[in-house]
């Protein structure tokens, strides 16, 4: 496991919180923010994580995962993962060229696309193969955007499309999954910051609120489950990233998707409980992160999905290989 340097964490944080402030957030909501945009690419920031032969920054899958949760945490409104994490990988392992401005990753024909109606690139992934395109080669069909404002389309592709060997359907779906559980363990950890801030700076009867023993109780609890969230991702990132195949991929994913999918229903419920009324104005910054984890959980593979294919692996392994195999050991083939 390699770790990420302090400063790159700073930096991108101290980016993102001068540009996504929450009148910023949502001024940019049907589409996305040029301003943010720009300072990804232009800082690098945008392709950490992908090599420099292939028209990256270059950093470890740790380095982009770092960026990836501070994107969450400041509800970065642009499509950051989609390269960095999704799409720019697909090239990487097709030999392709990474795509051009923001992009969008088509899994399929006629599927809904997030991020397709501001997308200048199309990074599309079929059984026929992989295959980066522009906007004149594939046709926007029904539209919308999700609970916080991010837009999709479905899309279908037109013919003539030359398709190159790469990654399969299943591979970058986890790859997309395993991205949303990064975002949304940085949008959870700024759920339960902003809660605990203001449980320190609302006060009733005499006092702040974070005195009252149920709302400790309450924040007790968030944090327990964005620390959780947390390690799952982090953990999936940690078991590609040591080569690991494409069965124990899907579990590790699948096991980050559905805990940060647990996450969001009790720290999404507890935080709007806390805030009450205010939390769910346009000047506040919280509903900018519990909309976006309502829309997350769901993206790449609902939760419930994601458990039943975690399960499936779990029971097919037995029973016997459930503790000392999967639980407390990495990689399984380690433990005789």
């Amino acid at each position: 496991m390699s770790t990420v340097d302090p400063l790159l964490i700073e930096t991108i944080e101290s980016m993102l919180g001068d540009l996504c402030e929450p009148e910023k957030v949502g001024a940019a909501e049907g589409g996305l923010d040029a301003n943010v945009w720009k300072a990804l690419t232009e800082s690098g920031m945008a392709s950490v994580g992908l090599s420099e032969s292939a028209g990256g920054s270059g950093g470890s899958l740790q380095d982009a995962a770092a960026i990836a949760k501070a994107a969450g945490r400041f509800a970065a409104p642009v499509p950051l993962t989609e390269l960095s994490l999704v799409g720019g990988w697909v090239c990487e392992q097709a030999g392709l060229a990474l795509p051009d401005g923001p992009c969008a990753v088509v899994l399929g024909d006629g599927r809904r696309t997030y991020w397709a109606p501001v997308a200048q690139s199309f990074v599309v992934v079929t059984d026929a193969g992989v295959a980066v395109v522009g906007p004149d080669a594939v046709t926007l069909g029904a539209a919308g955007v999700n609970y916080a404002g991010e837009p999709w389309a479905d899309v279908t592709v037109g013919a003539g499309v030359t398709f190159v060997a790469g990654p399969a359907v299943q591979q970058v779906q986890a790859r997309g999954a395993m991205a949303r559980a990064l975002l949304m363990a940085g949008a959870l950890g700024q759920a339960v910051e902003l809660s605990v801030q203001y449980c320190n700076e609302r006060e009733q009867f005499g006092r702040a609120i974070g005195k009252f023993q149920v709302l400790q109780q309450y924040l007790a609890q968030m944090a327990g489950e964005a620390a959780a969230a947390e390690a799952a991702a982090d953990n999936a990132v940690d078991v590609i990233s040591g080569g690991a195949g494409e069965a124990e991929v899907l579990q590790v994913v699948a096991a980050a998707k559905t805990v940060t999918g647990r996450a969001v229903g009790i720290i999404n419920r507890l935080a709007h409980q806390i805030h009450g009324a205010i939390g769910y104005t346009d000047e506040h910054r919280l509903q900018y992160s519990t909309r976006r984890l309502w829309a997350w959980r769901d993206e790449y593979g609902t939760e419930a999905e994601w458990s039943a294919s975690l399960g499936r692996s779990l029971a097919a392994a037995g029973g016997a290989a459930l503790w000392p195999k999967t639980i407390t050991a990495w990689p399984p083939a380690a433990v005789g």
